[in-house]
């Protein structure tokens, strides 16, 4: 789905109410065009979730560009020390949060107590770890 949106747009349906991207892909680092894609969902009444595990958000803030919901696996560099397994989403629509929040728990899916402080830990070396990434990888 690089360069081209059409394929996108043709793709949509009468049911179609989400659309998925991971931007850039992981392993081959595809990326597509987040904010023209917002606004092809936007136009279906679709929403647009953002898989943005690979980028983090240091480097990339899906929701800022138009996307209602991004998701992203703590497990990588948000934590950044093979000791949590969990993953977080973030949005910012007051509705949408208050739905995803009940079934959240309603289904008991929540992080654990350690597990979120160990987390939080981590955030504290994100970005020092996400930029010498980036360093090293130049």
């Amino acid at each position: 789905m690089e360069g081209d949106l059409s394929q996108l747009k043709q793709s949509f349906k009468e049911n179609t109410r989400m659309v998925w991207v991971e931007s850039p892909t992981n392993p081959t680092l595809k990326c597509v065009d987040i904010q023209e894609i917002a606004k092809i969902c936007k136009e279906k009444g679709a929403l647009l979730v953002v898989d943005n595990t690979f980028m983090s958000p240091v480097l990339q803030n899906p929701v800022a560009l138009g996307a209602d919901l991004c998701v992203q696996s703590i497990t990588k560099y948000i934590c950044g020390h093979s000791d949590v397994i969990g993953g977080a989403i973030s949005m910012n629509d007051d509705q949408l949060y208050e739905k995803l929040h009940f079934q959240t728990k309603a289904m008991g899916s929540m992080i654990a107590p350690f597990d979120a402080y160990l987390a939080l830990r981590s955030t504290k070396t994100l970005h020092v770890r996400v930029m010498q990434a980036c360093n090293n990888a130049l």
